[in-house]
């Protein structure tokens, strides 16, 4: 019950303690300053206390041979106490007790109430402002290990920090010029002599289409048997079928949202359970892209969410390795934006995505392009978990929620892009030069890291020193309890060795 009123701090204790700190700290003070004219008392004091530490030196061994005799206390026999000497335990501890209870009153003390009456009048005497905050008793080594231990310095940057991230991302541009280069090597047009990415090359050598292997053979079949309607390239109107302006077989993937490899699991599945197709028209002559929705399927039976799960994947799969393959995430979508001017022909946002699309960029080329943040990845997240484990040990280390860690992974990335934008401009601006992964990683640390900053430092950074507090009250508690343990023992009622 003592050390659970302890824990239960009121506000009164606390200006109660910050008084007595006060007071102390004045005393010490004096005593500082005046320290050189009564060092020769110390000595001599120092002399008479010595005899009160072998006192409990002492009183330290005997507890030991106790704590011994209890545990081989079936060995022990009547002729092993022939000079135990019980009156000598109780003379020590008597001694202990009384030097103890001297201290406390060449001090004065005799309760807690009336040693802060006491110290109330000496800080009156004094003109002590008994209120100064716990600052004022802090050492120069308490403010220098503050300092250490504030939220800058914790997330503050070194030398290895700023070489892996400035190294990984220069490695990964270097990567994005010499491996990813563009998809295909162009031969006409305004961008002609470029050469493509030969792992580009590679993945689009293969061909479902042509190839006779179980994938092949699979893919084939999986064509056969899932069925879609955005695979139409006309829509039944008011009338009459009626095409798709814009569309035909090399684009009505890159015009239909159900081919997007992410947002076909939206739109893709809803067309299938509702025969329908969904996507953007393309008009030649303005350049500008249309939202549409026509119906293909009329008369179908209903389709279970399930099954258009099932026919969305596996549709996907037989198209992902045919000569126009499947377009990269979301540029089904960026086709809408009929925004800019670009280039020489005055191309729109929507006009770029159409043409890189129809000259090779695809699902394939984003993966290759996928290298480069991929380079920074294993490179930079290697690294802090290698230094994480050098420092803490094997400790839980959430890297996407460490504020440091996610800025120096931005800061990698933005190199990378900045590479990019590089590439772009030694290519004449050539549109299939974007590295449209590396622009995706970029963007998906740059909006968490901008939350941070503003809106999430000052709060993680009120939590940091919150904790630093909390700590320091628990080693305060953690005292206190010894130290009301202490004077526990000594208030309590004596017991007599041989009583009952």
């Amino acid at each position: 019950m003592l050390l659970g009123q302890v824990k239960m701090l009121s506000n009164k204790f606390i200006v109660e303690l910050g008084i007595a700190l006060q007071t102390q700290n004045h005393i010490l003070s004096q005593v500082d300053s005046a320290a050189s004219d009564i060092e020769s008392k110390l000595t001599e004091l120092e002399q008479k206390l010595s005899s009160s530490g072998s006192m409990s030196e002492q009183l330290r061994e005997l507890e030991s041979l106790m704590d011994d005799l209890e545990a081989s206390q079936e060995l022990v026999e009547l002729k092993d106490f022939g000079d135990f000497n019980p009156d000598r335990i109780l003379h020590l501890y008597e001694s202990r007790q009384k030097s103890i209870f001297q201290a406390l009153n060449r001090i004065g003390f005799k309760d807690w109430d009336s040693f802060i009456r006491k110290c109330k009048t000496y800080t009156l005497s004094q003109g002590i402002d008994s209120l100064k905050p716990y600052e004022v008793f802090l050492t120069d080594a308490d403010l220098e290990a503050l300092r250490s231990n504030s939220y800058s310095d914790r997330y503050q940057w070194d030398r290895w920090d700023y070489i892996f991230v400035g190294a990984s991302g220069v490695l990964a541009s270097l990567t994005d010029y010499l491996l990813v280069k563009i998809p295909t090597t162009l031969t006409t047009g305004e961008y002609s002599g470029q050469i493509g990415s030969p792992i580009t090359e590679w993945l689009k050598s293969y061909d479902t289409t042509q190839a006779d292997d179980w994938f092949a053979r699979w893919a084939n079949r999986l064509e056969d048997i899932c069925k879609v309607p955005y695979d139409s390239m006309s829509s039944v109107g008011a009338e009459q079928t009626e095409r798709i302006a814009g569309m035909f077989p090399k684009s009505h993937r890159i015009q239909s949202l159900g081919h997007d490899p992410v947002l076909g699991f939206v739109f893709g599945v809803l067309d299938i359970m509702r025969g329908t197709i969904t996507g953007f028209s393309y008009d030649k002559l303005t350049g500008n892209h249309a939202w549409m929705q026509g119906v293909v399927w009329t008369n179908q039976e209903p389709i279970h969410l399930i099954e258009a799960i099932l026919r969305q994947i596996g549709h996907l799969i037989s198209d992902v390795a045919t000569p126009m393959g499947l377009p990269a995430p979301f540029m089904a979508l960026i086709q809408g934006i009929n925004l800019g001017s670009f280039g020489d022909k005055d191309r729109t946002v929507g006009e770029i995505a159409r043409w890189m699309y129809l000259n090779g960029y695809d699902f394939r080329h984003f993966l290759v392009s996928g290298i480069t943040p991929a380079v920074i990845e294993i490179i930079l997240r290697a690294y802090m978990m290698l230094r994480h484990y050098s420092e803490y040990g094997e400790t839980k280390f959430n890297l996407a929620s460490h504020p440091k860690y996610r800025a120096m992974l931005l800061v990698a990335h933005g190199i990378a892009t900045l590479g990019n934008a590089g590439k772009i401009l030694l290519m004449q601006g050539n549109p299939l030069a974007i590295n449209y992964a590396e622009w995706i990683a970029f963007t998906r640390y740059l909006i968490p890291n901008l939350k941070y900053w503003l809106f999430d430092r000052h709060h993680l950074c009120l939590e940091h020193w919150e904790q630093i507090n909390s700590e320091g009250w628990n080693q305060l508690l953690q005292s206190s309890d010894r130290l009301l343990e202490s004077v526990a023992k000594l208030n309590k009622q004596e017991l007599v060795l041989g009583t009952t």
